[in-house]
């Protein structure tokens, strides 16, 4: 029996990268997965190849939220597993950022996961107990330190570790638990454009994983997708308001 089985899961921005990671994780271990995305060609066939469900979704948009898990709980009865994966990256000098711009990843990368766990809650809340659900937000290694041309990604971030921990002690009570993944680097689509301008990518590659004291970068399903299983099954009842940091020792210290 999967670690997940007849626990149904929503994960945001699961076309790709980290939530493609987590959605392979949670369907090998037997969840009901719902994958939502804005880019739907991809979305559908992720969703095809790994045996989930696809839903369009703007996490910014209230109105995305209600309809996303109106449809979920309708068809398969509950959620029991929110996570808030959906984000875009940024990297511009704060005197330099237009406010667009922050608007924008705040807008997604924080506004999109308080919209996940009000709607979140409200649903886990009628969901019998003892265990009535589990909320895992994604934020980052820069949602606890800052970073140069992070201005408006590190600031999503780190008000989404708080939000974690407020949302954790309001709903502890009740079953449901809200905890954060802090990644370090890991090797998702997002890096590939450095990659490709680079003019000897594997060297690049190199020089990145040597900045990390365990030598190399993550996985998404292995590091990411596996701490999120973590966090979903009735394992970790115990853990609320938790940070979880996979960065390979990268906020610990500096390689030999």
């Amino acid at each position: 029996m999967g670690r997940l089985e007849n626990k149904v899961a929503l994960i945001t921005g699961g076309a790709s990268g980290l939530g493609l990671g987590i959605a392979r994780r949670f369907c090998e271990e037997g969840a009901t997965t719902f994958i939502s995305d804005v880019n739907d060609e991809q979305g559908q066939a992720v969703a095809a190849d790994l045996g989930a469900h696809y839903l369009h979704q703007d996490v910014a948009l209230e109105t995305h939220w209600e309809a996303t898990l109106e449809h979920i709980v309708s068809t398969s009865g509950r959620i029991d597993i929110l996570v808030n994966n959906a984000g875009i990256f940024t990297s511009t000098p704060v005197d330099e950022t237009p406010l667009e711009q922050w608007q924008k990843v705040i807008d997604i990368n924080l506004t999109g996961v308080f919209l996940g766990c009000k709607h979140g809650v409200r649903h886990m809340k009628a969901n019998p107990p003892p265990v009535s659900g589990s909320i895992i937000n994604l934020s980052s290694v820069v949602g606890l330190r800052g970073q140069i041309g992070g201005a408006s990604y590190s600031a999503s971030k780190g008000g989404v570790r708080l939000l974690t921990k407020t949302v954790a002690v309001e709903n502890a009570a009740l079953g449901i638990r809200c905890n954060s993944i802090h990644p370090g680097i890991i090797d998702t689509p997002i890096m590939d454009p450095m990659f490709a301008a680079a003019e000897d990518p594997e060297a690049l590659r190199a020089r990145i994983s040597a900045t990390l004291p365990i030598g190399y970068m993550g996985d998404p399903a292995r590091d990411i997708g596996n701490m999120a299983v973590y966090l979903g099954a009735d394992e970790s009842l115990y853990l609320t308001g938790t940070e979880m940091v996979v960065d390979g020792g990268m906020t610990a210290g500096l390689p030999r």
